[in-house]
């Protein structure tokens, strides 16, 4: 296995914890919000490894971005549907993404009570990831 395989397979893998952990952030920040509960350890807890995990699968992203055969620019980048995805489209939306769960989480850390605000932010993320993975690629 050379750097890219590694990082790729780890890429892939991290994946699933970062989906997963986006679906919990969002159901327990819209938990919080729809039920006006006060900020406890447990969303604090969520928060934290959510924004983690989304931080670690970006710099394995980044890593993998300048190692792949894929995310290449040429004249037809924007032509070619996989080349645009593995080029522009996947990663700026992952990158929203995780701009969305960082601000999410600062709210979180800032504020007593979770507001729904903050859940849609949540909600806008978990779009984000959902809408942009390389679905085709990731199950095969």
């Amino acid at each position: 296995m050379n750097a890219y395989q590694i990082i790729q397979q780890a890429h892939s893998g991290w994946a699933y914890l970062t989906v997963l952990m986006a679906i919990v952030f969002f159901l327990a920040a819209s938990l919080y919000a729809l039920n006006k509960k006060l900020k406890d350890k447990a969303i604090t807890k969520i928060s934290f490894y959510t924004t983690l995990v989304f931080h670690v699968q970006l710099l394995l992203g980044v890593v993998l971005y300048f190692l792949s055969p894929f995310a290449k620019w040429t004249e037809n980048t924007m032509k070619d549907e996989t080349n645009r995805l593995y080029a522009m489209e996947h990663p700026l939306i992952m990158f929203a993404a995780v701009i969305f769960v960082t601000v999410a989480n600062s709210k979180i850390k800032k504020n007593e009570m979770i507001k729904v605000p903050t859940a849609i932010l949540t909600l806008f993320a978990l779009a984000c990831v959902l809408s942009r993975i390389p679905w085709e690629a990731w199950l095969s």
